[in-house]
């Protein structure tokens, strides 16, 4: 591409501010769903950026989009926030340190104070290099809340927050820098009851049904399963034994 080097010039230029919410981020790690001081310091810069915000998107008190522009397709930029719990770091420490200022004990063990600040440093540089070239687009930035062990961006795709995006981008900080698409298994939830029946285990043992023997019989199978297609499968956790 010719306009690479235009782009990351765009992108430098405002990188300070956005490492600076990466940093407060990171001193501020608040768990899922209840990320409101991220949403205040993302939506503060998107504001700053002329960027128009929406609110409690699909319901969510700690989900929103800040948007750009008028015309054209909609290009959105998928961003997190939420912090893990216990995780608690010293920031510039490479060994477990957890911060003495922090008295949460949350951290940011997955780097999402990094993902949402880049996601968001992202679609304000899409919507600057729009507008000095004329081109059009619509920009949208997603706050995406509790990604870690709730699934959000599932209840924002029920609510319909995402029926008119022409296309999406997110990342996710890694070891490496690579760009692909993929597919990847859907997030479902699943509630199994397994009903015994009691006997005499002296007298009639041969007339009883374990509750449990049936629960770990699926959880075997279930793991079996996954190596043979080359899934990950997850421990079966939400289960009743009657």
């Amino acid at each position: 591409m010719t306009n690479t080097k235009e782009i990351a010039a765009l992108v430098n230029s405002y990188a300070p501010v956005f490492t600076e919410l990466a940093d407060a981020i990171w001193d501020t790690p608040q768990l899922r769903w209840a990320e409101f001081d991220a949403v205040e310091r993302h939506t503060a810069l998107a504001e700053k950026n002329g960027f128009q915000i929406t609110r409690t998107v699909t319901g969510i008190p700690t989900a929103f989009t800040a948007e750009y522009g008028e015309d054209g397709p909609v290009i959105a930029f998928l961003g997190e926030y939420d912090g893990l719990a216990g995780l608690s770091q010293r920031s510039g420490v490479t060994t477990k340190t957890p911060d003495p200022a922090n008295t949460s004990g949350n951290g940011h063990g997955c780097g999402h104070h990094l993902l949402g600040a880049g996601s968001l440093l992202a679609a304000v540089a899409t919507a600057a290099y729009l507008k000095d070239h004329k081109l059009p687009g619509r920009v949208r930035y997603y706050g995406c809340p509790a990604e870690e062990a709730a699934a959000g961006k599932s209840f924002m795709v029920k609510g319909g927050a995402f029926d008119d995006v022409d296309a999406a981008v997110t990342w996710h900080p890694w070891s490496q820098m690579v760009t692909r698409q993929m597919l990847v298994n859907a997030y479902t939830q699943v509630y199994f009851t397994f009903r015994g029946v009691a006997s005499h285990a002296g007298a009639t043992p041969h007339q009883d049904r374990s509750a449990l023997d049936a629960l770990e019989l699926m959880n075997v199978v279930s793991q079996a399963d996954s190596r043979e297609t080359g899934h990950c499968a997850r421990s079966i956790r939400r289960v009743r034994c009657l």
